[in-house]
């Protein structure tokens, strides 16, 4: 009689000890061999005791003096020198200076639009010595400042002049939204012009930062780039 399903049993044959020390042994020696041959990130020797150093605690350091430190708050130097010299050029209002930027607009041209801005002569005996960047204490020279003013002027500048220039726009208003008095200036700056197109809307401008006055002259500070 064959023997069936039912009455078939199977042997299941567990592990010697021996068999389950020698994997026990195989385990190990791959988790040792898996440790030694993946590598390990470098670690300068004594990284962890070696002190951070900084300027103060370099041979030779002296404190930085800086008597001007309160002009960063007011936004001006307090103590620069009164001057005599005139802006040339510019325009006697603000209401002037936005007609003449519709006009050279329309007419498209830049040397026009760059003659309304400030010059390096006016940035450098006017302008930045009252700035607070300007005190000894920075190290910036007004030649190093006035490089970077005039390339935002000059892009500022060409870029209007290529977005907006040949077309008419009647000039409404140029609206500030803050007026700083210095000792030898007065600032308008985040300045709005609104003016009409030549199809009968209102346009906004933000193209003009900044408009700088002097004795009764205006003229441009500063443009986006």
């Amino acid at each position: 009689m064959k023997p069936t399903a039912s009455t078939t049993r199977f042997r299941i044959r567990r592990p010697t000890r021996a068999a389950l020390a020698a994997l026990a042994l195989a385990s190990l020696y791959g988790l040792a061999l898996a440790s030694e041959t993946t590598p390990k990130p470098w670690t300068p020797p004594d990284a962890a005791h070696q002190p951070h150093e900084g300027v103060k605690d370099s041979p030779g350091y002296v404190p930085l003096v800086d008597p001007e430190s309160t002009s960063v708050l007011l936004g001006r130097r307090p103590n620069a020198p009164i001057v005599s010299l005139p802006f040339t050029g510019g325009t006697k209002s603000l209401d002037q200076l936005g007609r003449t930027v519709c006009r050279v607009v329309h007419h498209n041209n830049l040397d026009s639009l760059m003659t309304l801005c400030v010059s390096d002569r006016e940035f450098k005996d006017i302008l930045w010595p009252e700035f607070p960047n300007s005190r000894p204490a920075t190290g910036i020279q007004w030649d190093f400042a006035w490089m970077v003013l005039y390339g935002r002027l000059h892009g500022g500048c060409t870029q209007t002049i290529r977005d907006y220039g040949g077309h008419y726009y009647e000039f409404l208003s140029l609206q500030p939204d803050s007026i700083m008095q210095y000792k030898n200036f007065k600032m308008y700056s985040r300045i709005s012009m609104f003016v009409r197109n030549e199809d009968g809307q209102i346009e906004q401008w933000k193209w003009l930062r900044s408009v700088v006055e002097r004795k009764g002259r205006y003229k441009i500070y500063s443009t986006t780039d």
